[in-house]
């Protein structure tokens, strides 16, 4: 299995993800939160830009959820993952959600 990491760029069910959260657990196998990250602006809902040196992205936030670590892979192209800081502000984001 992959060493999975926060702001880590992975594939899921064929969907570029981000990883947020790691160490959780869905029926006894490990899990992680993950959120897509797609090239086209949401039209609507809540959602963090993120900009780095292969395009602009967005993450929205209403489409996070938390998946087995199993089913997450490599993606092979585009950002590797998210700088500390942009992670940080997608997580704020998040919280102030579910305040």
């Amino acid at each position: 299995m992959v060493s999975l990491s926060a702001g880590m760029v992975m594939n899921y069910n064929h969907k570029k993800v981000v990883i947020l959260r790691t160490g959780l657990s869905i029926d006894g196998s490990e899990a992680v939160k993950v959120a897509p990250l797609t090239t086209r602006k949401p039209g609507s809902g809540r959602h963090v830009e993120a900009k780095t040196l292969w395009g602009t992205y967005w993450i929205p936030l209403g489409q996070v959820s938390d998946v087995k670590a199993a089913g997450v892979g490599y993606a092979g192209y585009g950002p590797g993952r998210l700088s500390k800081k942009l992670l940080n502000a997608v997580l704020r984001e998040l919280d102030k959600g579910s305040q």
